[in-house]
């Protein structure tokens, strides 16, 4: 028997049956035969994209044969579990900010996944990440700012628009670091609209001039963008006591009181002393009240 007929039945499970049968039958089509053969030698190394290819040769060549389309599913859920395990790797490298190694395994994840349209995006976007910044070099503000603006930047969820702001803020603490700026602009590049709706003035601090974009819509009843702008400065000053009150007073028009509460009470903490916090409490409670009786 060949050895092609021996590892489908060790593969599949079971003595030679119907999948054995009908792989033996195709011993007689050379052109099949040297598929399987092929096919089999790769799944045995590893390299299921590859077994697949071939199996699916067989099934172009005989579309009957279900030993290949087993073997296909087979290898797919093989594959599945070394994606899971490469993905999992990836994630924690670019949490620690180790940009280069993290592109040297979205390497190896694209070989197990070669189409998938998010790490054929990445890949382009982390070449040039790597190559300005390998690794981050310390834990400083600076750099932890600027590291939420590149996880923003390469999430599958990407937020452009937050990536662009944390990354200017890591600037402006530490303006000394061209590795910033080149950041920036290399962001700019990917996406020059980036830069042609910023309004933020030039001798304004970003996150200053966020606030004050929050204040301006909570006056013009535009809560949910308030509430955004502020969400963007509190993920790089978690106790920014003023994006705090403000992010309370929008969630509070948006009767999403625990919110309100939460953002209050925390700002009320690091400002004990502050009576208008106190007194946005006591009115929080009173309405919170009055909409439960309702």
């Amino acid at each position: 028997m060949k050895t092609y007929i021996l590892l489908a039945v060790l593969f599949l499970g079971g003595a030679p049956g119907a999948g054995a049968q009908e792989t033996a039958a195709a011993a007689e089509n050379s052109e099949i035969r040297g598929y399987y053969d092929k096919a089999f030698g790769y799944y045995v190394a590893g390299d299921y994209p590859k077994a697949i290819e071939h199996w699916s040769m067989v099934l172009r060549s005989d579309p009957k044969q279900t030993t290949a389309r087993n073997m296909i599913e087979d290898a797919r859920k093989k594959m599945a579990g070394t994606s899971a395990d490469l993905k999992g790797a990836l994630s924690r490298l670019l949490e620690r900010g180790r940009y280069a190694d993290a592109l040297l395994k979205l390497e190896e994840l694209l070989a197990t996944d070669q189409t998938n349209p998010y790490y054929m995006g990445l890949q382009g976007r982390l070449r040039k990440i790597a190559a300005l910044a390998p690794a981050r070099p310390s834990s400083s503000k600076a750099w932890s700012a600027a590291s939420e603006g590149i996880s923003a930047w390469l999430g599958e969820k990407e937020d452009l628009p937050f990536a662009y702001d944390a990354l200017r803020y890591a600037e402006e603490l530490a303006p000394a670091e061209k590795v910033f700026g080149k950041l920036i602009a290399a962001l700019e590049e990917e996406d020059p609209q980036l830069k042609l709706n910023d309004t933020k003035p030039q001798n304004s601090g970003i996150l200053e001039h966020k606030k004050k974009l929050a204040l301006d819509q909570i006056y013009d009843s535009k809560f949910y963008l308030a509430v955004k702008e502020l969400e963007g400065v509190l993920r790089l000053e978690p106790n920014d006591i003023t994006a705090l009150k403000r992010a309370g007073s929008a969630y509070l028009q948006l009767k999403d009181y625990r919110q309100a509460r939460r953002s209050w009470k925390k700002a009320l903490q690091l400002s004990p002393e502050d009576t208008q916090l106190k007194e946005y409490l006591d009115a929080l409670e009173t309405a919170d009240a009055e909409a439960r009786k309702k």
